[in-house]
């Protein structure tokens, strides 16, 4: 190591070694000279030391003296003296040294420290509110030193800031297992814990041997153990009861208290803390539990307003910083061929929201059930007002088109659906699905590794959704020659010819239809023993579908007038029968079961004329007693 040029160096170094912190400045630039020619191979910078040394050593001590390194003044001579603050802090340094290899070496004391020192390099600390505060931001630095001030008469002691709690923890347990060492203090002080903590004699014992003869498990375990707090409480306070009463005390008594009040008071940081990282790890399960919940998906808002069983914010029993490394660590991939934990994904809109894993698919079924009748409605609506206008698009002729409407209605009704199924993670979850077999209840979500459609999804059948909308329709567009003297008037294309083919395809069904008499018949009873198959399961065993029809008339039609109700059941009769007569037609005793019923009579309840009427579940149940009955009896 080449020798030092630095001035404020070479002014500790000559303090150091003629042992006093002022000096007088001719006789330093004359050791100065002699270090330059000495030294001056061996470090080049030297050289602006060997010509006009004091004017060089005087405009370095003006910048020492703006920085409060160093101090020029006059003796009573008329000498030019400099006085270096860091003489004091440099002997601290060296006397802690000494602590460390011979524990019998008492702290340095305020008192050492002359009166004259500025207090820049003097910085007091209490050690009941202070001093821990150093073990997490504190400074490390031999610039100047703590003076540590204790809640009693105890001498404060003087320490450099290089010296760490953790270091001055460790000098403090030296004394004190000086002290145990000491005569018969340790059968003393053993003696004293097993009073107070009776059936724990062996524990005790176990821990006084395992600090005598093992220091670094000794502090480790004070610093992690739950017995270990306790067992340095009371020993802590043992020692300070019984020496606070002695009136004089000799330096290493006062050090052996000194060190007592250091390892009493980090004993309780190191136990709070372990409270507090247990009780972080606490909130951190509960705040996996609370993804498990639905919805299943949260934002960073809603992630922070988390709060355990008794609703008590989770954020406060952990910081910030650990929800961030939380988020941070479940959102990582374990490895690049599997999923993390955590799932990102963010909406068109920017929002970005986390949802578990193993939650993925509960959600997705979720969301799926939620939204498929606000996009069946919306799909409903969008062709109901074109059908009213004589009009058709793509997506009620071609499933590849249905299949675009049914993903552009979820992109703007149903976002969070939208979001999760065009997810980057979709395709890896498809890989480690293994084939698309997902769920509890047999649901499945993916197909050669590939998402299945939106329809497929839905539950969503796009003759099903034409044929249900069109029973919307006013009952003339049901009519051959009205409809298509109405449709004459209002398409906007070729109304002439559009009616024309309308016409001639209807008359060429019908004429079809009358030369088949057989067929249609083989086709109502297929559709007859079907309704029947409906029936036992829809009636339970020991009723009758008579019954239960009065039965259902009952629930939902109470109008105690007899002729308002025989009114508004013929009304509601009349309604079904209509609806049932124009589905007949295309209705195919292969798809007619218990679903296609529930269907038929869902679709025709939420109609606006029957909306009105209350008690809709017994109106549903009536409706699909009614329209089996209608089956049954087909002719």
């Amino acid at each position: 190591m080449a020798a030092p040029s630095d001035l404020s160096v070479l002014l500790r170094l000559y303090t150091s070694k003629y042992n006093t912190p002022t000096i007088v400045l001719s006789d330093f630039c004359d050791y100065l000279q002699k270090y330059a020619r000495h030294y001056l191979e061996e470090n080049p910078e030297l050289v602006v030391y060997l010509e006009d040394t004091q004017n060089t050593v005087l405009a370095g001590l003006e910048k020492l003296e703006a920085e409060s390194k160093a101090f020029v003044s006059a003796d009573l001579k008329g000498k030019r003296t400099v006085f270096i603050p860091h003489f004091y802090i440099d002997r601290m340094v060296q006397r802690y040294r000494d602590i460390d290899e011979r524990p019998e070496v008492p702290y340095p004391l305020a008192g050492e420290i002359p009166s004259g020192f500025p207090p820049s390099f003097l910085k007091p600390i209490h050690i009941t509110s202070d001093f821990t505060d150093l073990l997490e931001g504190g400074e490390r630095t031999n610039s100047f030193l703590y003076q540590m001030i204790f809640p009693d008469d105890t001498p404060p002691i003087v320490f450099p800031a290089s010296v760490s709690p953790e270091k001055l923890l460790d000098l403090s347990l030296s004394k004190i297992r000086l002290f145990l060492r000491k005569d018969e203090s340790r059968d003393y002080i053993q003696k004293r814990l097993m009073v107070a903590n009776p059936g724990k004699e062996i524990t005790i014992k176990n821990y006084l041997t395992q600090f005598l003869s093992r220091p670094s498990e000794a502090i480790r375990g004070l610093k992690h153990s739950g017995e270990a707090f306790l067992f340095w409480s009371y020993l802590c306070s043992f020692v300070r009861q019984d020496y606070t009463k002695k009136a004089e005390k000799t330096p290493e008594e006062h050090a052996l208290i000194q060190s007592v009040f250091v390892t009493e008071y980090l004993n309780n940081f190191y136990k709070n803390k372990a409270q507090q990282d247990l009780q972080r790890e606490t909130a951190l399960k509960n705040l996996e539990l609370c993804f498990q919940k639905p919805p299943y998906y949260y934002d960073m808002e809603s992630i922070q307003r988390f709060s355990d069983s008794r609703g008590v914010p989770l954020l406060g029993q952990y910081k910030n910083t650990d929800l961030d490394a939380f988020i941070r660590e479940k959102t990582s991939e374990s490895s690049p061929n599997a999923l993390p934990y955590l799932l990102v994904f963010k909406t068109e809109h920017g929002n970005r929201y986390f949802v578990l894993k193993e939650k993925l698919i509960p959600l997705i079924v979720k969301l799926c059930g939620e939204c498929r009748k606000q996009v069946k409605d919306i799909i409903t609506r969008s062709w109901y007002q074109l059908l009213i206008a004589y009009r058709q698009e793509g997506s009620m002729k071609s499933q590849a088109d249905f299949e675009k409407k049914i993903e552009e209605v979820c992109r703007e009704e149903a976002p969070i659906l939208y979001s999760v199924l065009t997810a980057s993670f979709m395709p890896l979850l498809a890989m480690e699905s293994q084939g698309g077999e997902s769920g509890s209840n047999g649901f499945r979500l993916f197909e050669h590794g590939r998402v299945l459609p939106y329809s497929e999804l839905l539950m969503l059948d796009r003759q099903e959704l034409l044929t249900d909308t069109r029973i919307l329709l006013p009952f003339w567009y049901t009519l051959p020659v009205i409809s298509a003297i109405v449709a004459f008037f209002r398409r906007p294309r070729s109304p002439r010819k559009a009616a024309k083919q309308a016409t001639a395809k209807r008359v060429g069904t019908e004429e079809k239809e009358e030369g088949t008499g057989e067929s249609r018949q083989q086709r109502k009873a297929e559709l007859r023993n079907a309704a029947n198959e409906v029936e036992r399961r829809l009636i339970p065993a020991g009723s009758s579908l008579d019954n239960e029809l009065l039965a259902s008339l009952d629930l939902w039609n109470r109008n105690l007038n007899p002729t308002a109700k025989m009114n508004l059941t013929e009304d509601v009769n009349s309604l079904i029968r209509d609806y049932v007569r124009r589905v007949v037609k295309t209705l195919k005793a292969s798809s007619f079961d218990l679903e296609r019923v529930e269907n038929l009579a869902t679709a025709l309840v939420d109609t606006p004329s029957l909306m009105k009427i209350k008690h809709r579940d017994a109106l549903l149940s009536y409706v699909q007693l009614y329209i089996i009955q209608l089956i049954k009896n087909i002719t």
